[in-house]
């Protein structure tokens, strides 16, 4: 195991928790600071996420699905989550997204929730904080390979698709409650 492994795993499941934090506080937040606490995360994720070396030999062909992040998010509290962010978040949750791949050959728009993308997000950082938690320091390159393999097979996507929507509701909305 290379030395830089363990802290990277470290500070990545470090910000994985402050996130899930901003997650389960978005009602206290209210919708605009909320959404600058996530566009000050998702950039930061795929940032370290994109950079990970799990085996420090420099190549991304050793991510893979190793089985080693636990499913430790119960169905609950992912759909409690994206309840609340849903309703911070309001009439902006919904969104056209064309790069879904179910626009690619159709006419039809395809409405996207951008709080079932930050829940998603919640949960392979909650589930990735919480097996980093209880790592043996030995499988952390592991639990490092299994997140880049997740990364790489959707993570990132909806990453950009959530950071890009998230942007336009936090410089367009308006969130003036009457």
């Amino acid at each position: 195991m290379s030395d830089n492994i363990s802290p990277a795993a470290i500070s990545l499941a470090a910000m994985a928790v402050e996130y899930c934090r901003v997650v389960a506080g978005c009602t206290d937040a209210g919708p605009k600071d909320f959404l600058a606490d996530v566009l000050r995360y998702l950039p930061r994720f795929y940032i370290t996420i994109s950079g990970l070396d799990p085996y420090g030999n420099g190549s991304d062909a050793d991510a893979e699905e190793t089985g080693m992040i636990y499913d430790t998010l119960t169905e609950e509290q992912y759909e409690s989550a994206r309840t609340a962010m849903s309703a911070v978040l309001g009439e902006n949750d919904m969104y056209l997204d064309t790069p879904v791949e179910e626009m690619r050959f159709s006419d039809t728009p395809v409405a996207v929730s951008l709080a079932e993308q930050l829940a998603d997000i919640y949960q392979a950082m909650a589930d990735f904080a919480s097996t980093v938690g209880d790592a043996a320091p030995e499988v952390l390159p592991d639990v490092l390979s299994e997140l880049k393999y997740r990364f790489t097979s959707y993570l990132s996507d909806t990453m950009c698709s959530a950071l890009r929507a998230a942007n336009y509701v936090y410089h367009n909305a308006n969130f003036d409650r009457e």
